[in-house]
């Protein structure tokens, strides 16, 4: 018998032993959501519901030099040509904040914060910083302008 008729053979007894098959899985995976705005047209839109959290990449993190679990994270997703900044781990009385070059600028406090917050989004075609502090005070974390 051929070796390529021997492995077929082995492969076809283990799926019945087994009790599987090569079929497709049984759930069809769920389609990430398009993106929805490009550019300026995003600014202040939610990059989830923008469906520009898809292909969102982490530019830069920055952790605080005085507890280094509370970072601020600057985002871009390519399909929307645009940025969010991002808390981790952010303490109540904070603020998270992202600008860019041409003068947006979306803040979200942190009070009663999960893991998580996120601003909204800026045009990402400039570039755009993020920041994290307390709120309405200038002593603030910031990635650099990407």
């Amino acid at each position: 018998m051929a070796p390529t008729r021997i492995l077929a053979t082995v492969g076809a007894t283990l799926a019945v032993l087994l009790g599987t098959t090569a079929a497709a899985p049984a759930e069809p995976a769920q389609p990430l959501l398009a993106a929805s705005c490009k550019a300026a047209a995003c600014n202040g839109k939610d990059p989830v519901s923008a469906g520009c959290d898809s292909d969102g990449k982490l530019v830069e993190s920055v952790p605080l030099a005085s507890d280094r679990s509370i970072k601020v994270e600057l985002f871009h997703s390519n399909a929307c040509q645009a940025n969010w900044a991002r808390s981790v781990n952010a303490p109540d009385g904070g603020a998270v904040l992202v600008t860019n070059k041409r003068g947006a600028k979306y803040v979200r406090n942190t009070s009663g914060a999960k893991k998580y917050v996120w601003t909204p989004l800026v045009d990402g075609t400039v570039q755009a910083q993020a920041c994290l502090g307390p709120q309405n005070s200038d002593a603030l974390t910031c990635t650099k302008y990407h």
